[in-house]
């Protein structure tokens, strides 16, 4: 639906735009891009967008193909954890139509990639648990390398896993140690000079006297303290249809699903209690040295992993935005299906019905209402264009020769990369074409007021220079652009 309408703005073209290059170069990425802490990323999410980009250059075409990779597997790993464990399946409709989980299966963005990838490590080593089964071994193994890769904020799910698996399960990985041995190759293979690159970044920062290892929210350790109890931050509509896009309709019925879809953080917190009520069994089972259930190691693994976020979020001091829930996406899902076992245990199954049908129906509300939106009225957020409104304003652009443009949007002046990427994906038709030297980009005004597309103008030379316009660099961007205002930036003063 609509993908033209998905964000794009800072990172999310920068990537497509390495992934352009490193298929010009005829090689696979060898890194991502750069962290909050100056550590580079892992190249999977730059390499899949590679493989996308052999297939099409169309950006909405791109928007469909991630998005329906993302969704099918993060389905698949929910409904496979829920099957394994014996939960409501169905209720994953709850979390899959979550308006931030859909956005960001949608977005081209790197740290996503970890909703999907860390859905299917929990469910692999749900199953292996149960069924003791090689595959489920080896593909859970891949996900824990390829979390932590992707990024750091996916250690408080992969370590406990990995951890669990190492201590008890060591006869396993002998067992199963060519196949394994020969994963690890191949990850190796595509990973080694990140290796390098990430081995020399890290000695770096950690040898200066100003390395910085904390987000901005260290004066309020309080949020990042109770981030790791706050997951519905992305598994609900709340902050969504109050921030980002309010769903069309009646307001009273906006009203009601986004209050509604708050009830998904008590029965996450009811999963917690629920998970944290089969520790007694599970620690009677290693007491009398038998093998604990699939279902007792998995609710102790889900509250190491709690503890394991209250650590890290608490040490880092890391914001409680939804973004930071990616990393361990599968951690708080997984709790929301143990919460509504709670439910239907003192229900007779009637409430965790009831429950989970209220929900999917909010969240489809908040996720087709809030898309419609973002089609027909932009983003709440101010200046904060789609990828139609960059692609609109590309179009027009390939109409004309000139380099640089005049802009008052106010994102530009740091981030041109929306712009300047697309040109690399959709060029000019070939031709001369007219340099006008006076060209405007801005959005659109009706009544007055700012829509969402953006459209070139033509200025006079005798105009005046529109307030608050400055300089823009509108060339496709080049190789290993990074944002650097020294060497890019044309103040609107020069």
């Amino acid at each position: 639906m609509w993908p033209g309408d998905v964000s794009w703005l800072i990172d999310e073209p920068r990537l497509i735009a390495n992934a352009y290059y490193f298929n010009q170069d005829h090689m696979p990425a060898h890194t991502g891009l750069f962290g909050n802490f100056g550590v580079p990323y892992g190249p999977v999410p730059t390499q899949i967008y590679q493989i996308l980009l052999g297939f099409t250059h169309d950006p909405e075409t791109l928007v469909i193909l991630r998005g329906l990779l993302c969704a099918m597997l993060t389905s698949i790993g929910l409904l496979w954890f829920a099957k394994t464990l014996g939960l409501r399946m169905w209720f994953a409709a709850a979390i899959l139509f979550a308006p931030n989980v859909v956005a960001f299966h949608r977005i081209l963005w790197d740290a996503s990639f970890t909703i999907p990838t860390g859905a299917l490590c929990l469910a692999a080593f749900a199953d292996f648990l149960k069924t003791r089964r090689k595959w489920s071994l080896r593909l859970c193994l891949l996900c824990l390398i390829l979390l932590p890769i992707n990024h750091p904020q996916a250690l408080p799910l992969a370590a406990p896993i990995g951890a669990y698996l190492i201590w008890f399960h060591r006869a396993e990985f002998r067992s199963d140690k060519h196949a394994l041995q020969r994963i690890l190759a191949v990850l190796f293979i595509l990973h080694f000079l990140y290796i390098g690159a990430v081995a020399g970044v890290v000695h770096w920062r950690l040898t200066q006297d100003k390395a910085t290892l904390e987000y901005p929210l260290k004066k309020d350790r309080s949020q990042s303290a109770a981030s790791p109890f706050l997951g519905g931050k992305l598994l609900t509509g709340f902050d969504y249809a109050k921030s980002v896009a309010s769903p069309d309709g009646p307001a009273w019925i906006g009203n009601i699903a986004k209050q509604t879809s708050l009830a998904m953080y008590p029965v996450i917190w009811l999963g917690i209690f629920g998970a944290a009520s089969r520790l007694k069994a599970f620690r009677k089972a290693l007491r009398d040295k038998s093998t604990p259930s699939e279902f007792d190691a998995v609710c102790a693994t889900l509250i190491a992993c709690l503890t394991f976020q209250f650590v890290l979020f608490l040490a880092l001091a890391i914001p409680p935005g939804p973004q930071y829930f990616f990393g361990t996406f599968a951690l708080h899902a997984a709790l929301a299906f143990l919460g509504i076992r709670v439910i239907d245990q003192y229900t007779a199954r009637l409430g965790g019905a009831v429950v989970s049908a209220i929900l999917i129906a909010a969240h489809i509300f908040i996720t087709i209402g809030g898309m419609r939106t973002v089609h027909y009225r932009g983003y709440e957020a101010p200046g904060w264009p789609t990828m139609a409104n960059c692609l609109g304003a590309v179009r027009q652009l390939n109409n004309y020769a000139d380099q640089v443009v005049l802009t008052d949007i106010e994102l530009f002046l740091d981030y041109p990369q929306p712009i300047r990427t697309l040109r690399l994906l959709v060029p000019p038709e070939p031709g001369p074409k007219p340099r006008h030297r006076r060209l405007f980009l801005s959005y659109k005004r009706k009544d007055g007021v700012k829509t969402g597309e953006i459209v070139v103008t033509e200025l006079s030379r005798t105009a005046p220079r529109p307030p608050g316009s400055f300089l823009m660099d509108v060339t496709p961007l080049p190789q290993d652009w990074t944002p650097d205002p020294s060497t890019w930036q044309k103040p609107a003063s020069k």
